[in-house]
């Protein structure tokens, strides 16, 4: 048995939690279809950065940066 499950702050934790999730719903429930959309675009938009950046070859602990080119602040070149 868990002792955590039966401490009285444990209990407060789950209420929070509750909480938490029954507003949650509820300002899922209030919101229009644009606003839906607004959050569902960016949520997407997230996921596709942070796929990217984790395939980006730069970011590659192993990789072979030596005759990759780089781009200074104004995108101009450094070669």
């Amino acid at each position: 048995m868990d002792p955590l499950k039966n401490t009285k702050e444990s209990g407060i934790i789950e209420d929070a939690r509750r909480l938490r999730r029954e507003r949650g719903r509820v300002r899922a429930a209030l919101m229009t279809d644009e606003q839906r959309e607004e959050i569902n675009m960016k949520r997407r938009e997230a996921y596709k950065m942070k796929k990217c950046h984790a395939q980006n070859k730069e970011n590659d602990p192993g990789a072979d940066l030596s005759s990759v080119e780089t781009v200074a602040y104004y995108g101009k070149s450094t070669r």
